[in-house]
Formats: C-alpha cells, structure tokens, sequence
C-alpha cells in the first residue's frame, strides 16, 4: 500500500481509509468480516466514564438516501473498555491504527476518560466526540466556541497523544470552529458528524425513532460532508479526516480533493462490510492509472475558482 500509505500524527498510515465510530463496534465485532489489519485503521464506539445503556427503540430506521440513526452513544464504559475491549485491538492489530472515540457530558468527564485511558496500550489517539446529535446535549461543545475551546485545551493538558475533535455540521462556519480546536491545541479534525433528522410513521403518526429524532447518515450527506471538509481545510492547517456518505474510491477521492488526508467509512458497511477493502483498492488504482506519486500529493487540490456574482446568480 506504498502509494496510498502517509505520515500522520507522527505516525505511518498504511492507507487512508478507517472504519467510522459506531459502525464496527470495537474492532472485534467485524474481525471475521473483513481483515481489519489490511486498514488504514479504525475508530472505536464511543467511550463514557460510566457505561451508557443508549436510548430507547426503534433506534435505526432506513432512509432513502442513508440511515436515521439514535443509538445514544451506547457504551460499555470506561472501566470495561480497558479491561474488555482494549486487550484484544493490542493483542490482533499491529498495521492498522486505532482512535478511541470519547464522549462526555462535561468538560471533567471528557478529561475523566483521556486520563483514564492514557497510559494504555493498544491505540493510537482520540477523537473527541463533540457533535452527537441523538443525545441531549450531544452537540454542547460543538456549537459553543468558547466550550469548544476550553474542551479542548483541558484535554491537551492530559494527554500527549494525537487529539481530533468531530465536528457538527449544524453550525453557520466550520471553519471558525476549526481555528478553534487548531488554537487549542487539536491534532487534527473529523468532518463531519450526522445531521439531525425526524421520520413519521403516517399510519401510526408517531415518530419512527423512539427518541424522536437522530442522526442522518449515508450516501444523502455525502455533498455536505464534501462541502464542510473543504470549508475547515481552507480554514486551517490541521489534518483533516473526511466523514459522510462513502460508499466508492470516486467518493473518498472527493473529500481527498477537498483537503482530507484520511477517511472513515460508516453506514456503507452495514450494507456490505467489504466496501472500506473496495474504497482502499480503488483509490489504489486510481493513483496508479494518474501516475500520481502518493496520495498526499492529491490532498486539497481541488481547483476552486468562483464564478463573478452579478445579481442574484452567476454567470
């Protein structure tokens, strides 16, 4: 994987595509799928101080384009993720580099679980969950600024190993959230999170979710996601992870392009668990039939020229 592989957080990634937080469990739930060790790598489910029983059913309602999703953030907890979980990504993953997703209801909490997990072995960094939105209060930190940067500055005094904060889509400039966690002290950003969304039952005329609303995922999101990624990349020099709506290389090409140096890929395993394997060799491909060096080489050089605005629209 020469050609896709990159140095990253101080680290070598074997190539650009990891498995997204809340799609493959801890690691082990999709081992005899697909071979985990052959990924860039992955990012944990989410990680609380104390375990998190998640929300009520239904919790996971198909859309036409993607997913509504309201697991709540489900977890097993801090204490059993480190005698339970992190054991076996030690023990069965030596290539593939591994994000613990971390979740809080406070600044304390968040800071609770770094602390918790920072002299453990088995993964790389965290990302830092700040834009759930099927959560009360999911998306706290991730619409306030100035708790967005007290967050994350906390978090830095705890810990020296990479820190990538998720964003939520649901803000007016993703890019002054990005200078945000940039100034803060952040390694790098995930972009994006879900958008918040609602399905009725017409028959029932209740709510499809059992906590009303959740996240939208999928192939819907995947312009937004590419548009938000590009945002934050002209706003920032931080690293960039790209999120929403991958399903093909032609789509992690897009967030690349854009400016992500890496991806994640979600709600298209649900519908095939070979699909991150399918992205990886395209993009390999792709790079090779371009005769393009690496795949850093293609990281933001989408060519943007904006047409001259003259009234209402552009010509």
């Amino acid at each position: 994987m020469g050609a896709v592989s990159q140095r990253l957080f101080g680290v070598e990634w074997q190539g650009p595509v990891l498995l997204a937080s809340g799609t493959c469990g801890y690691g082990e739930e999709y081992s005899d799928l697909i071979p985990l060790d052959d990924l860039g790598g992955l990012v944990t489910k989410a990680v609380s101080v104390e375990p998190r029983e998640g929300n009520p059913p239904h919790r996971i309602s198909e859309t036409p384009g993607g997913m509504l999703n309201s697991i709540g953030l489900e977890n097993v907890g801090l204490e059993a993720f480190v005698r339970e979980k992190l054991p076996w990504l030690e023990e069965n993953l030596d290539r593939a580099r591994v994000l613990v997703n971390v979740v809080g209801n406070s600044v304390d909490e968040y800071a609770a679980v770094v602390a918790g997990l920072d002299d453990e072995d088995g993964f790389l960094g965290y990302e830092i969950n700040v834009s759930c939105p099927n959560v009360e209060g999911g998306t706290m930190f991730g619409t306030d600024r100035e708790a967005l940067g007290r967050l994350v500055e906390r978090l830095r005094g705890e810990t020296d190993r990479p820190i990538v904060v998720k964003l939520t889509p649901n803000v007016p400039d993703i890019g002054a959230y990005a200078r945000v966690c940039e100034e803060a002290g952040a390694d790098g950003l995930s972009t994006i999170n879900t958008f918040p969304g609602m399905l009725i039952d017409v028959d029932k005329r209740r709510p499809v979710i059992g906590n009303v609303n959740g996240g939208v995922s999928g192939p819907a999101i995947l312009p937004m996601g590419v548009y938000l990624t590009w945002q934050a990349a002209t706003a920032t020099d931080l690293p960039i992870i790209g999120i929403g709506g991958i399903r093909s290389a032609e789509d992690a090409l897009q967030y690349v392009l854009a400016g992500a140096s890496l991806v994640q890929i979600g709600t298209a395993l649900f519908v095939d668990p070979e699909s991150a394997v399918g992205v990886t060799e395209g993009i390999e491909k792709y790079i090779e039939e371009r005769d393009v060096g690496d795949l850093s080489e293609l990281v933001g050089t989408v060519d943007v020229e904006r047409p001259a605005r003259v009234g209402l629209g552009y010509e």
